[in-house]
């Protein structure tokens, strides 16, 4: 009598095949519709995370700092005998070697960093300019 009674309550219950195929059907098309929203997402957390902006690069070198350290300050790197001029942003030294300086400066004048030596950390100046160099005879010799 018990195993009537399940029987007629199954057959009730159950759903026919094609209503079974229709619901395959919407969970795969959910998780298309929910893969093609949220795929972009990734992308856009791993720039975040790193810290670093796009088009900018960390860079860490020998230099003299001429300014107090704050991390996030904007500086101005400057190589005297070479006329260049640079801007960047001061970043935490964390674990670095003594004496070196964790600096972002943009990826397209990066390269002028590892062409020269002596670089000199200042202050952000904005019209900063350097002083002219006169060629041809700018003195005297008497005998």
């Amino acid at each position: 009598m018990i195993s009537e009674k399940i029987g007629t309550a199954l057959k009730k219950n159950t759903k026919n095949k094609q209503w079974w195929i229709k619901l395959g059907i919407a969970l795969v098309l959910s998780n298309i519709f929910f893969f093609i929203l949220f795929s972009g997402d990734s992308e856009v957390k791993q720039v975040e995370v790193s810290g670093i902006p796009a088009g900018w690069v960390e860079v860490q070198l020998n230099a003299e700092l001429m300014t107090p350290f704050h991390s996030g300050k904007k500086v101005l790197l400057v190589h005297r005998n070479g006329r260049k001029k640079l801007e960047g942003v001061l970043q935490d030294p964390g674990a670095n070697e003594l004496g070196k300086i964790t600096v972002l400066v943009k990826e397209t004048e990066a390269h002028a960093l590892f062409q020269h030596t002596t670089w000199e950390v200042l202050p952000y100046l904005k019209n900063l300019t350097f002083a002219s160099v006169r060629k041809g005879e700018s003195h005297e010799i008497r005998y």
